[in-house]
């Protein structure tokens, strides 16, 4: 009998503020996914994403945290050594990475104060050291007990062959270790506010994410792997997203980009609206976004415990008053404080991603096509848009090639015309369809 692959080990980046946490994360997974931004305290949640670099021969969870040490103007200090003592309470081995141009500090000792308690794999290394730091500075790190430390420069990617020959010594072969499987992604989106966190750590359990009455404490995308009902699935907890013209600064604009990027790498979204206030502009222009991205989304109305009287009816209703182009999505009213209505909030936005996976046979494309060009009315007396044949190219969404008479014929009204009425016909009415048009080429005969 063979033996299953090992869990995926987890690796924590972990320091006190500013020491590059984020830039030696953002190297080794190869792309720049974690803010990186010269002010202490921008990286508040863990941040966990899987890497694969075959080259080198590891296979790893990699988690970016927060500082210790923090105290800024969000007084989130507390909140945020919770997520790094919590991170490290399931790691498997930590890079413990300080400044080598500053050397040893009283922060630095705290955080080797709470590693030695832990029992860590521990791996020390000094970042910043592009300019040759002396080993005079490295050998300043040994009276943290924790053994010598490496020079590294995460900017440059100067001592990365190191950490990955330590890394190598002290994990199994990637052979022996699960692969990244397919998973759900689901992005939360929504605007300041209205409960993400606190959605995401009631259905996980944990305070996986840092709560705080403070608007905009979510600056990272943050991902958050669970499983549920045979589902494997990842949401990705966003920053809320408010006015462009508020953005006060570049950390504020980074999480506003991430937010986007989350809702373009999923395959769903789930936007949230806070009940217990009036729908804004800005709820309507995400909600756009949603639609402007093809992603299936499910409508999360919070904090129903302060609303009671509001009904079901009244808010779909409301809902679809107010975000027609979102009309068939599905809506959930819950409440986090109760943790009502959070299992179906899942269990529709799994149905979505099925729905979404559907493959539609050549036959009855073509039959639903050509029941919608004779229903279809088009105005004018010129030539009118016609569509000849269909395939279908994907899936999530579901993708449509269609061969016309000419392109430039079909406006957007007209598109969302067609794709509205085979939605309908194909019974795929909760998700979005994209329709890629193409110009049927005719032969020389029939050319004039």
């Amino acid at each position: 009998m063979s033996t299953p692959p090992a869990r995926r080990p987890l690796i924590a980046i972990v320091g006190r503020p500013n020491v590059g946490k984020s830039s030696l994360f953002n190297r080794i997974v190869g792309a720049r996914t974690a803010i990186v931004e010269a002010t202490a305290g921008v990286t508040r949640d863990r941040l966990v994403l899987p890497v694969e670099l075959a080259g080198e021969g590891l296979r790893f969870d990699l988690m970016d945290t927060g500082g210790i040490g923090i105290v800024d103007r969000a007084d989130l200090a507390e909140s945020v050594e919770y997520q790094v003592l919590t991170g490290l309470h399931v790691a498997d081995v930590v890079v413990f990475l300080v400044d080598a141009r500053e050397g040893r500090t009283h922060l630095d000792e705290e955080v080797a104060r709470l590693l030695r308690k832990g029992g860590h794999k521990i791996l020390i290394y000094a970042n910043k050291a592009e300019k040759g730091v002396s080993r005079q500075n490295l050998v300043d790190f040994d009276a943290l007990g924790l053994g010598p430390a490496e020079a590294l420069s995460a900017q440059e990617g100067k001592g990365m062959e190191q950490l990955y020959a330590d890394l190598r010594e002290l994990l199994p072969p990637p052979e022996e270790i699960e692969q990244e499987g397919e998973r759900i992604r689901i992005a939360v989106i929504g605007r300041r506010n209205t409960g993400k966190s606190s959605f995401v750590n009631a259905l996980v359990g944990e305070e996986r994410l840092i709560v705080s009455e403070i608007p905009g404490t979510t600056r990272d995308a943050i991902d958050v792997e669970f499983d549920w009902q045979d589902s494997a699935l990842t949401l990705v907890d966003t920053a809320g997203v408010h006015r462009r013209g508020k953005v006060a600064n570049a950390i504020e604009y980074f999480s506003l980009t991430r937010s986007d990027q989350a809702v373009r790498r999923a395959h769903l979204a789930l936007l949230f609206l806070d009940m217990s206030e009036p729908f804004a502009r800005l709820d309507q222009e995400l909600a756009r976004t949603v639609v402007d991205r093809y992603k299936p989304a499910v409508i999360v109305g919070t904090k129903s415990d302060l609303v009671p009287d509001l009904k079901a009816r009244a808010f779909r209703e409301t809902v679809e008053h107010r975000f027609p182009h979102l009309r068939g999505a599905p809506m959930v009213m819950t409440s986090s404080k109760t943790q009502s209505g959070l299992k179906r909030v899942l269990s529709e936005a799994c149905a979505l991603h099925q729905e979404a996976a559907t493959r539609v046979g050549t036959g009855e494309l073509n039959r639903a096509l050509e029941q919608t060009m004779r229903k279809i009315r088009f105005r004018g007396r010129s030539e009118k848009p016609r569509a000849f044949y269909a395939t279908q190219l994907r899936v999530h969404p579901p993708t449509f090639l269609l061969f016309v008479n000419r392109p430039a014929l079909f406006d957007k009204e007209a598109i969302r015309t067609i794709s509205r009425e085979l939605r309908r016909l194909l019974k795929l009415e909760r998700v979005p369809l994209r329709l890629v048009l193409r110009a049927r080429k005719r032969s020389p005969s029939n050319k004039g």
